[in-house]
């Protein structure tokens, strides 16, 4: 029996609150940033500059000389006690930042090759030097590759400034945590840092498990939402100058309006026509190497550093976190927490679970199913927003940045379950745990292939996953 006018009103208000919360939290946030830029001073060519910080195994390097290199010439500055140098320059661009050898303590060697660092927003950007006592690979430039789950950088709000200068411009693993110490501390590092990794990896995997769960569209330009959002970090920190929880806010704001923008312009057009899941998920690859060259055309091949502190802000086990290793993480917790409240003790999140268990079903109970789809795909693209912001604090943002940790995203949720946000989570931090103790038996640069190696075990084991119920296949 159809429902009546008043229970239909009634089962919809869920959806009319959650849009008129967005719509108001959204134009707050537009308000705000708007009335920043407008009273924002004007940037002045004098006020060019790129903050370098130089380290040593993890520790500031005083009286260092930074020689930072451009289309204008060579200038040069000096660090201080916290390793931080101020050099001014002509403006964007490409420069060349190294260290005169002269300058550095005895026992301290110099980068093989100059830090090759892309300057893309007016006022003050950030790069690091990291030195090492044999100097060979110890500087890490933009362009470099890592791997998605390196170890913390370390950061701390900014924006402001006076704010600190950026930790690594490329995340690295810690020598001393890989390769000294004793066997507890090594693996109190591994099992920190995992967490702390796998906490960023759960806020990523739960939006394409969700999505899944209710349109059968595996995403592969999720990984493009989550650069999508680290690129509005920077771009909100750099060029707005708003500290880093304003960023995370608008990051997520303007990651809910992607997913909303992208769930209206394709795939409900795509659903509506009946375009089969297979063609659909074409789709999805194609939109995910469109965007993923449109971010280099706009933000360039390189990595880019948030502007953030150096400095450790705890020290659990011994393991020293820095500012965003500890509040990304709480930021992580609580979002993961309201979500799975949600869907367990909401009308909205039991009409999500309905309409993942069986839509016609659904639909004939009076769930709105395509308001259901436009919530999770704006909740899914928001949290994945976030996950981003935290990935560029962890190491940086770059145009791949998302794409790299998309087959972990897969694998975690694959692990945990398709379909499950619950599996999703309890994948995630599994599979990051795995992925670092497995560098004590293999090299740290092959650590994403141990977490292929579990998702394949554990299709053959439990294809359905550790969460998902068993379902016959065919």
């Amino acid at each position: 029996m159809a429902p009546s006018a008043r229970q239909s009103r009634r089962l919809h208000q869920p959806y009319r609150l959650a849009v008129t919360a967005w719509g108001t939290l959204a134009l707050a946030l537009l308000a705000f940033i708007a009335g920043t830029i407008a009273t924002a001073p004007p940037a002045h060519a004098d006020d060019e500059t790129i903050r370098v910080t130089v380290t040593n195994d993890g520790q500031p390097v005083e009286g260092a000389v930074v020689l930072v290199t451009g289309d204008a010439g060579e200038t040069q500055g000096t660090t201080g006690a916290d390793g931080r140098a101020e050099v001014a320059v002509s403006g964007t661009g490409t420069y060349s930042i190294t260290v005169d050898p002269a300058s550095l303590p005895e026992g301290v060697g110099t980068p093989d090759a100059p830090l090759s660092y892309s300057k893309v927003s007016s006022g003050t950007s950030y790069a690091a030097l990291k030195l090492g006592a044999s100097s060979a690979g110890s500087s890490t430039s933009p362009g470099s590759q890592s791997s998605p789950a390196a170890s913390a950088s370390p950061a701390a709000s900014a924006g402001s400034a006076s704010a600190p200068a950026a930790s690594a411009s490329s995340a690295t693993d810690s020598t001393a945590d890989n390769t000294t110490g004793t066997f507890s501390h090594q693996l109190a590092t591994k099992l920190v840092r995992g967490t702390v990794f796998g906490l960023i990896l759960a806020l990523a995997s739960i939006g394409v498990s969700l999505i899944y769960g209710t349109t059968g569209l595996n995403n592969f330009a999720h990984g493009e939402l989550v650069t999508f959002g680290g690129f509005v970090a920077y771009v909100a920190m750099s060029s707005g100058g708003l500290n880093g929880w304003i960023a995370v806010i608008v990051a997520l704001v303007f990651g809910a309006a992607f997913g909303l923008l992208q769930n209206a312009v394709i795939w409900h057009p795509l659903r509506k026509r009946h375009v089969g899941l297979i063609q659909i998920m074409i789709v999805s690859i194609g939109l995910s190497l469109f965007l993923r060259y449109l971010f280099a055309f706009f933000f360039g091949p390189n990595k880019l550093v948030m502007p953030q502190s150096f400095d450790a802000a705890a020290s659990p086990f011994g393991v020293s976190l820095s500012y965003w290793d500890v509040w990304g993480s709480v930021i992580a917790l609580v979002l993961l927490a309201l979500v799975i409240w949600a869907l367990s003790g909401t009308r909205l999140g039991k009409s999500i679970r309905a309409v993942a268990d069986n839509k016609l079903l659904a639909a004939t109970t009076g769930i709105h199913v395509e308001r259901v789809i436009r919530v999770v795909w704006i909740s899914g693209a928001a949290l994945a927003a976030v996950a981003g912001v935290l990935v560029a604090f962890y190491q940086t943002v770059s145009f791949q940045a998302g794409a790299q940790i998309l087959l972990l995203v897969f694998a975690a949720v694959t692990l945990g379950g398709l379909g499950s946000a619950y599996g999703a989570v309890i994948g995630s931090l599994l599979l990051s745990w795995f992925i670092e103790l497995s560098t004590f038996v293999i090299p740290t640069s092959m650590k994403t292939v141990a977490a292929m190696f579990v998702m394949i075990v554990i299709l053959m084991v439990r294809p359905q996953g550790i969460l998902s119920a068993k379902q016959r296949i065919g």
